[in-house]
């Protein structure tokens, strides 16, 4: 390594303690940041660890390759974009602490520029600045897309959970599964309806399933289909439908649609199917 890049490095490293102080000094209040003046000291704690050890990555970039910095720093940036969305830190207080941050590392090169007896020349000053820059450009980039696809996986998987949610299959029994439908429902959901209970009627080993549409406030073309579509896949899968609970309104609105239900074998309510299941 070149002897001024050298000495700025061992510079920056062991100053990273008093840079991280310096760089919370500009923190402002905001409330559920990690980043935040107020944040409390566990938090706190773990934010100077996290901030000390970047002033380290970035000065060590100062003598490695592209490559080499990208698989340094990329561990650092998914471990703390992780912590932030955890912490339900926003991207914009992420963005802006990006730009403190850079500041105060230019400050400590400057000062390194004014206390070093060595003779720094614009041409040093202006590789570093190179070197400097795009590491911090590429952190802020790649800090954005991880904590957009961990962001998206979460959003994801409770979309996925509320379909589930939003379509249980009830056991009632070792046999008899109950899928008590409440609400509208739209193309998107129909579908996630369809591979739900598919899904969960074939763990629960079920022969017969009960869909109440009791809680159904409006049955379209659309929302028939996909009703005699899943009635079609159960039945191949061995398992006998039973709708209940369609309301004289919606009944009346399938007439006039042209539904015809005379294929399904329907019910008036939930209570009379349970009765005849207990019966037989």
């Amino acid at each position: 390594m070149e002897p001024k890049t050298e000495a700025l490095y061992k510079f920056l490293v062991d100053n990273a303690t008093n840079f991280t102080e310096d760089w919370l000094k500009r923190q402002r209040v905001i409330k559920g940041s990690d980043y935040s003046a107020d944040a409390p000291l566990d938090v706190m704690n773990r934010v100077k660890e996290q901030n000390s050890n970047y002033v380290r990555l970035v000065a060590k970039s100062l003598y490695q390759t592209e490559e080499e910095m990208k698989e340094t720093i990329s561990a650092w940036t998914s471990q703390t974009a992780a912590d932030r969305i955890k912490s339900k830190t926003d991207l914009t207080e992420v963005a802006w602490n990006s730009g403190v941050f850079r500041r105060v590392y230019w400050e400590y090169v400057q000062r390194f520029v004014k206390q070093t007896e060595m003779e720094i020349t614009l041409d040093d000053v202006f590789t570093w600045e190179k070197k400097i820059n795009y590491t911090l450009d590429y952190v802020f980039e790649t800090f954005i897309v991880v904590f957009m696809e961990i962001l998206m996986n979460r959003l994801a998987s409770q979309a996925s959970l509320i379909k589930e949610l939003s379509a249980p299959v009830i056991s009632l029994s070792r046999e008899i599964g109950l899928l008590p439908l409440i609400g509208e429902i739209d193309t998107t959901r129909a579908k996630g309806l369809m591979e739900s209970t598919l899904t969960q009627s074939i763990d629960a080993r079920i022969n017969t399933l009960i869909v109440d549409l009791s809680g159904v406030v409006m049955v379209d073309t659309m929302v028939a289909h996909q009703i005699f579509k899943l009635m079609d896949a159960l039945k191949l899968l061995g398992v006998q439908t039973i709708v209940t609970g369609i309301r004289p309104e919606v009944a009346q609105t399938a007439v006039q649609l042209g539904i015809d239900f005379s294929s399904i074998t329907t019910e008036g309510n939930l209570q009379n199917v349970i009765k005849k299941i207990i019966k037989s």
